[in-house]
């Protein structure tokens, strides 16, 4: 593991599931599921909605493939550091969104998520 120094961190908005990770990281599965819905009704009247009516919530992860490499062959990367220290500027974040990451430093293993389905539910006007 690395020791990250920076500079200066100026993040105006973190979201749900994100993360902001300075120096290094070995696993990392933010999961972020969300519905969004704008009735013209009140939502007490209206019903619920369910994650499992639909199908996007479902759906297995892409697999990322590789074609230069044949198949179930691993990607195998050898480093050295030559320093302990990981040294990074200045960094100015507007926004972090859901399910993502900021990182100074090593992830070993990243498995992002973040599926939302919005939903509008209003009346057809002749």
């Amino acid at each position: 593991m690395r020791t990250a120094e920076i500079c200066g961190l100026a993040i105006i908005d973190v979201s749900l599931s994100a993360i902001i990770q300075l120096g290094d990281r070995g696993y990392y599965t933010p999961k972020l599921r969300a519905l969004a819905v704008q009735r013209e009704e009140g939502h007490e009247t209206a019903g619920s909605v369910y994650f499992e009516s639909y199908e996007i919530f479902e759906r297995p992860l892409p697999v990322l493939n590789d074609p230069a490499f044949e198949e179930n062959e691993a990607v195998v990367i050898h480093r050295t550091n030559c320093s302990p220290r990981i040294n990074v500027g200045c960094i100015f974040i507007t926004a972090v969104g859901a399910s993502s990451s900021v990182q100074a430093g090593n992830a070993m293993e990243t498995v992002a998520e973040s599926r939302i389905k919005h939903i509008r539910q209003y009346r057809r006007k002749p």
